[in-house]
């Protein structure tokens, strides 16, 4: 009866023993299956953290403007710049329906496109506000399984720079038109006129001719103004860079302007300090620039006029003005002043002055290629201030 008692005592304590040690090792196993899932979800989360923080950084270090809209509407990301280049109804986007952001019609009604019908959607955008600016906006669906929509990624390239250049392009091509009909409109009508006349008044041949003449010179200055613009900003130019004394440069220009100066009774200031350090410049071009300011300072002066012209060092540069006290540039110009052909006055420019309006496009050209730059000034219009800075030897 003991040994039955001892054995059935040794079975059940073999039984627990076998029993602990199962469900110890089934509690370990299930330990283990618990420490390898959370640390799986802790990567997948970390990864997921890191790649949310690296789309942001993608987003914010864009030029363009990016938005991630659910397929609710909803918006799930937006860029830095989507807040930045666009007015909205509202700067915070997080979870918002677009229409709620977005007060362009246009843009929602692409949007609203795209959802619709699961489709790209590429527009041009001209939004008229403050300050007219232009967007090139790509819309492009995200598609799962099923052909199920998952987000669309609405993009906002930012093209007012290139619309300029643009209006600008179709400007010069209607101002190169314009400048070349009118002299050749004349002496085609002269030559017309001479055929019938020119034996019965030889005097108003020889006037018909001199006009001509004059018509055909400023033709030819047209031509070569424009070939010499084309090749400075091509770079066909090989300029030759040297340092130079300023001064002689002045001197030289002013030598060839002098009569012109003394016709109209004009009072020329001139102060170059003598240790000013020289100038790194192709002699050539630089002494067209000059001879341009200085030709426009004489014109649009009115007689008796005070022209100077000083320099001074301001590094790296030397820093060198013309100033004159004559008919001056409105405000609303100044900016526009270097584009071609632009004229502030142009019958006054043409009957005055005779350019072809290409003169300080020429200029600031040059001045560019010198790695300088060029700035004017005419406070409440009372003549005029170019200032131009140029490298120097230091």
């Amino acid at each position: 009866m003991l040994f039955l008692l001892l054995a059935t005592l040794l079975t059940t304590l073999l039984v627990w023993i076998l029993t602990r040690h199962y469900y110890t090792r089934k509690i370990i196993d299930v330990r283990k299956s618990y420490e390898s899932t959370k640390d799986d979800f802790l990567k997948q989360l970390s990864t997921s953290m890191l790649e949310r923080e690296n789309f942001e950084t993608i987003l914010s270090s864009m030029v363009e403007a990016v938005i991630v809209i659910n397929a609710k509407g909803r918006i799930e990301h937006a860029s830095p710049n989507f807040c930045q280049l666009l007015e909205l109804r509202s700067r915070e986007t997080q979870g918002k329906l677009y229409w709620e952001v977005i007060w362009n019609q246009d843009i929602s009604d692409s949007i609203k496109e795209a959802l619709a019908f699961k489709q790209a959607v590429k527009k041009e955008i001209n939004i008229i506000g403050p300050q007219e600016s232009f967007f090139s906006l790509q819309i492009s669906p995200v598609m799962g399984r099923e052909d199920k929509l998952l987000s669309l990624i609405a993009v906002f390239h930012d093209i007012s720079e290139l619309k300029k250049l643009e209006k600008i392009r179709a400007e010069f091509v209607a101002n190169v038109s314009h400048e070349l009909k009118t002299p050749l409109t004349a002496i085609k009508g002269f030559v017309e006129t001479l055929k019938v006349s020119i034996t019965d008044d030889p005097e108003a041949a020889v006037h018909f001719l001199n006009i001509m003449e004059k018509q055909t010179e400023r033709l030819e200055n047209l031509v070569n103004d424009l070939l010499i613009l084309s090749s400075i900003e091509s770079k066909e130019v090989k300029m030759k860079f040297m340092a130079e004394p300023l001064g002689k440069i002045i001197q030289s220009v002013v030598s060839l302007q002098k009569q012109m100066i003394e016709d109209k009774g004009h009072q020329l200031t001139i102060r170059i300090p003598e240790d000013l350090p020289f100038v790194l410049v192709d002699r050539q071009r630089m002494e067209q620039v000059f001879m341009n300011l200085l030709d426009n300072a004489v014109k649009f002066t009115p007689q008796a006029g005070k022209i100077s012209i000083s320099a001074a060092l301001e590094k790296p540069f030397v820093r060198v003005e013309v100033r004159d006290n004559g008919v001056g540039i409105p405000a609303e110009h100044l900016s526009r002043v270097f584009e071609r052909f632009y004229r502030v006055d142009k019958a006054r420019s043409r009957d005055t002055a005779g350019g072809t309006g290409l003169g300080l496009s020429i200029v600031r050209q040059i001045v560019v290629a010198h790695q300088g730059k060029i700035e004017v000034e005419s406070p409440h219009a009372a003549g005029s201030t170019f200032r131009i800075f140029l490298p120097c030897q230091i």
